[in-house]
């Protein structure tokens, strides 16, 4: 099998990695997006009411970061999180 970046994925994978940008390129207090392996991540405050931010990466949410900044701290890991239960899921 001969496996190859496709023109689209190089787009993405030649992207700046993990670098936050919130909407127009400003630091949004709300919701700040990143690649993660030529992925979006999203980092975004659950709700008006609430103080909690989440994770949202390839269809899959983390929980319970008080800040925006603990959250992006936490995304590297989240993503190899990720990663790794998609390659478990395509081994079965």
């Amino acid at each position: 099998m001969r496996i190859q970046v496709t023109a689209a994925g190089k787009w993405t994978l030649d992207e700046p990695q993990q670098v936050w940008r919130g909407e127009d390129g400003k630091a949004d207090s709300v919701l700040q997006s990143a690649l993660f392996a030529g992925q979006a991540m999203l980092v975004v405050k659950e709700s008006d009411d609430t103080v909690g931010f989440s994770l949202r990466y390839l269809g899959f949410k983390a929980t319970g970061f008080m800040t925006m900044e603990m959250a992006k701290q936490n995304a590297p890991e989240f993503a190899q999180r990720v990663l790794g239960r998609m390659l478990n899921m395509a081994s079965k």
